[in-house]
């Protein structure tokens, strides 16, 4: 073992000669990502469903099954073209006994209830002809309990050969509670042991296949409870067979350390996430505090990492956006097209872009509301206009970012590209317009492509309504 305690030299070396790319790809700042939870977005094979399977709409909970499936996200690809997102985030889909997926009972093989390697294989080339890339999210730190190595230990003991796969404290093994570490102490979820170089060689096998299968990335889940080493050697393999892979990490604090281009090429942005809550969400922020709190979020960073940002309102792991805001779908508006003209990739959380609610873990997981009597279409429509605008302008996808200070309680910000210049501006307050007071040097010019809460019309006419938006582009 060399002094890392990860790998044999020989391994290091062959994946350490190409030139591994330290800044992230080119294409992500250009993306519109949409998460899926796979269980809960669409059945389109019901010849796999579980036995315990519930009827599709009824309530989740921590345990229960619908059938959702990869067959399903393939039927669906003419829904994510008609949307016009072109990158997709898939929550875990290997072989797990549970719904969500973050117990891995073996990582070479899909979940049998969501298909097989076959089933996926043609769900990543199907994407691809539509134009949309995909990632998949990675849980290294953990195992299932389920997953054969420690059922080895459970059956052998001391005598089994896995028995340092994971941090046993001691013999026979004890799971309630658990005397091995575990991912918050659940003893379905033992650790696994990143400084034994055969569990590293063992999970760098598994991302170097489906690496190879034609994915376009990884989403890591609690990367901060793995050695950082491990990563490092993870980019380095991930980059030398897809130099052009997006690596995204679970982190909700400090992004600093996984953005020096030798782990993560983003992060979600749970911090980015909260400013927006407490700003458009729940009016606890002002126009000032705000700026601030965005100012603050994007220091220290490089701009390659702030316009590859993973920029989200919803996720599997939070309430989603319109329930934190009280239903009020103009404060969801306001939120999601500050979203799509703000640094950093849009991600939009399946079934947001159609009205769906739901609070904290399970009620977020909500099976996908296909009836378009059960969909806000308006919600839909202007989520398109949002993503075909982002599309539009590279300004918004790449541009750079002035702050601008247009006046009591609006806030606003301007994106320069090399074509064109996109100025949005934004008013949370609930009872009173304000008047738009853009600053001389910026102030000619604009003309109106997008607004809430006020019909389109020159700036020559500066005022913005209570919880409105309105966004202009010169050039």
């Amino acid at each position: 073992m060399n002094q890392t305690g990860f790998a044999d030299q020989e391994r290091l070396n062959s994946i350490s000669q190409p030139q591994i790319p330290t800044l992230p790809p080119a294409w992500a700042s250009q993306a519109v990502f949409y998460q899926i939870f796979p269980e809960r977005f669409c059945n389109g094979d019901p010849s796999n469903d579980p036995i315990n399977k519930q009827s599709w709409g009824e309530a989740p909970s921590v345990f229960n099954f619908f059938g959702g499936d990869l067959k399903g996200i393939i039927t669906k690809i003419p829904y994510l073209q008609q949307l016009g997102v072109t990158s997709l985030y898939l929550n875990p889909i290997f072989d797990s006994p549970s719904n969500h997926k973050y117990d891995t009972r073996d990582y070479l093989s899909i979940s049998p209830e969501f298909g097989d390697v076959w089933t996926f294989k043609s769900l990543v080339e199907q994407l691809h002809q539509a134009g949309i890339r995909v990632i998949i999210d990675g849980v290294f730190n953990h195992t299932g309990d389920n997953f054969w190595a420690f059922q080895d230990i459970i059956k052998n003991g001391v005598r089994s050969r896995f028995k340092d796969w994971y941090h046993c404290k001691e013999f026979p093994i004890i799971q309630n509670p658990p005397n091995y570490e575990c991912w918050w102490n659940f003893g379905s979820l033992p650790k696994l042991n990143h400084q034994n170089p055969e569990v590293v060689n063992y999970l760098l096998k598994v991302v170097a296949f489906w690496t190879s299968l034609g994915i376009d990335g990884w989403r890591l889940d609690v990367p901060n409870e793995v050695h950082m080493d491990f990563w490092r050697i993870f980019r380095k393999l991930v980059k030398s067979i897809n130099p052009e892979a997006f690596i995204v990490g679970e982190i909700w604090d400090q992004p600093f350390d996984w953005l020096k281009g030798d782990t993560c090429d983003a992060v979600m942005n749970y911090r980015w996430r909260d400013a927006v809550i407490h700003y458009f969400g729940q009016g606890q922020l002002s126009a000032e505090q705000f700026r601030m709190e965005l100012s603050n979020n994007r220091s220290n960073l490089p701009w390659e990492y702030i316009i590859s940002a993973y920029n989200l309102l919803s996720s599997h792991d939070t309430p989603r956006f319109l329930t934190l805001c009280g239903e009020n779908k103009k404060k969801y508006l306001a939120a999601t097209a500050f979203q799509f003209t703000y640094p950093g990739i849009p991600a939009l959380y399946y079934g947001d872009e159609v009205g769906m609610t739901g609070g904290k873990d399970p009620d977020c997981r909500k099976t996908m509301k296909w009836s378009e009597s059960e969909q806000d279409q308006l919600l839909f429509k202007e989520t398109q206009n949002l993503i075909q605008m982002r599309k539009q302008y590279q300004s918004l996808q790449s541009g750079s970012y002035y702050d601008l200070h247009l006046g009591e309680g609006v806030f606003g910000f301007v994106r320069s590209g090399k074509k064109e210049q996109v100025l949005a501006c934004f008013n949370m307050n609930e009872e009173e317009c304000r008047c738009i007071e853009v600053p001389r040097e910026w102030s000619n010019g604009w003309e109106p492509i997008y607004s809430i809460g006020c019909s389109l019309s020159r700036l020559s006419y500066p005022e913005i309504p209570p919880q409105g938006v309105r966004i202009f582009k010169r050039g």
